[in-house]
């Protein structure tokens, strides 16, 4: 039987895990290593936006990420 979609949305929140911007401020004072990425559209982004964030909207993730971060080893903050 395939999967439903709120199977994928299950195994994929079970593999990724969520982080809340206590969190991602938290790792960017410790200095850790890692990209963030925002994926709302052009505009939202032109309003406002996380300093040193690389825009890449929903609909071209899949198309462009290996562009954007090439390093499948780099940890990824989705925004």
């Amino acid at each position: 039987m395939p999967l439903t979609v709120d199977d994928m949305v299950k195994a994929a929140r079970q593999a990724v895990p969520a982080v809340t911007p206590s969190d991602v401020s938290a790792k960017l004072e410790r200095g850790e290593s890692f990209m963030i990425l925002d994926v709302r559209e052009p505009e939202e982004y032109q309003q406002s936006h996380i300093p040193g964030a690389l825009l890449l909207p929903r609909g071209l993730l899949e198309l462009r990420i290996d562009q954007v971060i090439p390093d499948r080893d780099t940890n990824i903050v989705l925004h």
